[in-house]
């Protein structure tokens, strides 16, 4: 008796299933619909960035590139204390008005330094003493004469400037805003009336533009202790700690970002309006700065203040800090 035709003609193999041409049209649209999503995409940044070029301001600064003795660039970031734009919603108590506080100060000084061996980030105390036109003076106080004199005092330290960036304070809040907010680590309750700062619980959490800012400005802070806020112990280097503190955190938000082109087009449009650069540091090159590693910020230790008064001298760790950065101003 002859066995039944047992073929699989037309199935193919075990396990498989025939591609079958009615099965093709919804993913060849579904591909399509994300290629012209991702097109868009596109073509909005690319017609965003000659706006978003064009609202970046300079500053009359003149630097010489390359000038330091060693390999590298250097980047200067300073956060203004400017009461004439304040963030939008603060309580001008928390700040002064222009005519309170007159003048503008370079309140917050973050150097990078990067190079083929890496990236070097030091937050450096306002209040050093730095060699200036005038004398010796506090590093804050330098931009009240401008910002060429702020690049000179720097180059007394050591420090030298091939990239300059400033931000007001109403910048700074606007660009954290725009990121979304920043994810920080409180270890306390802390709470600093004069700056707007309180934050009632400890550990990690998100806060918005005007609480980051408040927390670089805290220079009175009080920790809650048995329910009651109790003067924090006075540390110096408290603001420049805090600075470096919300710059990683900021850096890391605006990574974050990558993967939401609306928000990071949003934070660019934002930076764009907030800050100010030298003449020859481009929108490219700004933006490069976003990718540098700036997780791990030191403190450029300086002396302790001067009696009563909050002036602080540089000291030999300070120039040995600034050289193992990697930076030198020797010509």
């Amino acid at each position: 008796m002859t066995a039944p035709h047992t073929s699989n003609a037309g199935q193919g193999l075990p396990g498989r299933r025939s591609a079958r041409p009615g099965n093709r049209g919804p993913r060849r649209r579904g591909i399509r619909i994300v290629l012209a999503a991702l097109v868009v995409v596109v073509l909005a940044v690319l017609a965003d960035g000659a706006l978003i070029t064009s609202r970046v301001d300079h500053l009359d600064v003149d630097l010489t590139r390359g000038a330091g003795g060693a390999d590298g660039s250097t980047w200067v970031l300073l956060g203004l204390d400017s009461r004439t734009d304040l963030p939008a919603g603060a309580d001008v108590a928390h700040f002064g008005t222009a005519d309170d506080v007159p003048g503008t100060r370079a309140d917050v000084v973050v150097v990078v330094h990067r190079s083929d061996h890496g990236t070097s980030v030091l937050s450096v105390p306002r209040d050093v003493l730095a060699v200036t036109p005038r004398g010796p003076e506090r590093l804050a106080l330098s931009w009240l004469a401008g910002p060429q004199v702020t690049v000179g005092a720097l180059c007394s330290l050591g420090i030298p400037t091939d990239h300059l960036v400033t931000v007001d304070l109403a910048g700074f809040a606007g660009v954290v805003d725009a990121a979304g907010g920043l994810d920080v680590d409180v270890p306390e309750p802390v709470r600093d009336e004069p700056a707007g700062l309180e934050l009632t619980e400890g550990g990690r959490q998100h806060v918005d533009g005007v609480t980051a800012l408040a927390m670089v400005r805290s220079r009175h802070p009080e920790h809650l202790v048995d329910r009651a806020w109790v003067p924090a112990p006075v540390d110096p280097d408290g603001r420049a700690t805090a600075a470096g503190t919300v710059l990683s955190a900021l850096v890391g938000q605006i990574r974050g970002a990558a993967v939401r082109p609306w928000r990071l087009q949003g934070t660019a449009w934002a930076a764009s309006g907030a800050v100010r650069v030298d003449p020859d540091t481009s929108v490219t090159e700004l933006a490069s700065l976003a990718r540098a590693d700036l997780a791990a910020v030191q403190v450029l230790p300086v002396g302790e203040p001067l009696g009563t008064a909050i002036a602080r001298l540089p000291v030999r760790a300070t120039s040995d800090a600034v050289r193992a950065a990697g930076m030198s101003c020797e010509h």
